[in-house]
């Protein structure tokens, strides 16, 4: 640039003017790359939302996570009948494994009560009252009679079953069932009888009235054991029980 004085005038060139009057080009600078602004923000702290397209291929797996999970809960739905269908049976074949163990468990405490009871039974018979022989013998059919229309044991013309074993009440109570005849009992355990171990008054005997069907059916059934000491016929069973025909009842021994 040259110095001029104030009275000359000033001339240049053209293209230095026009030089002058154009704007200054600005030095080119290189754009950053996207991973360098990203991390640039990172380092600022700043938070920069990705772009569109990429943030479309982010949240694709996330959908396609939804309808695979949708899937897995329509199969759970669909097999969840299975599993209760087969929880349901499993119980009820549960409950009846249950059900046939205690009917077992049931049936061996019935053995075992059986084979304690049998042990338990005394050796001797037990002695009934008179009541309870009555009543015994009406519920299965029997009737007894006494000819002083009484049961007072130490009165020779009553008819008493007091202190009666309880195998002779039995086995009167199954000659009544074997024959299915009318069966009538006229003596038991009251005075006036032949003493003895295995006498009425023992209650090892006891007496029956005669009739047509206990006849046929005691001398058809039980074969003859010979004659007693006082001339009546005698009869025994296969048990051991022995009957005596006497003028007017079956005086029989039950051991």
């Amino acid at each position: 640039m040259g110095t001029y004085r104030p009275e000359g005038v000033i001339e240049t060139a053209r293209w230095y003017v026009a030089e002058a009057h154009q704007p200054k080009a600005r030095p080119h600078r290189a754009q950053p790359s996207e991973a360098s602004r990203s991390e640039a923000n990172r380092l600022a702290g700043r938070h920069v939302e990705a772009p569109r397209s990429e943030a479309r291929r982010v949240e694709a797996p996330h959908f396609e996570a939804r309808h695979v999970e949708a899937r897995h809960i329509e199969a759970r739905n669909v097999e969840a009948p299975h599993f209760k269908a087969r929880h349901v049976e499993a119980r009820h074949i549960e409950a009846r494994h249950i059900e046939a163990r205690n009917v077992e468990a049931r049936t061996w405490r019935t053995r075992d009560s059986a084979a304690l009871l049998s042990r338990a039974l005394p050796r001797h018979a037990v002695r009934v009252s008179h009541a309870f022989a009555t009543d015994r013998l009406a519920h299965e059919g029997l009737s007894w009679k006494s000819s002083g229309h009484c049961a007072d044991r130490h009165n020779r013309v009553c008819t008493s079953m007091q202190a009666m074993r309880s195998e002779t009440l039995a086995g009167v109570i199954a000659l009544k069932r074997e024959s299915g005849c009318k069966v009538v009992v006229t003596g038991g355990t009251e005075a006036g009888h032949a003493p003895g171990a295995f006498s009425h008054a023992a209650g090892y005997k006891i007496d029956i009235r005669h009739n047509e069907c206990v006849d046929r059916h005691i001398t058809r059934t039980y074969p003859k054991a010979g004659v007693r000491s006082d001339g009546a016929a005698l009869y025994r069973s296969g048990d051991g029980a022995l009957f005596a025909s006497e003028s007017d009842h079956w005086d029989i021994l039950f051991r």
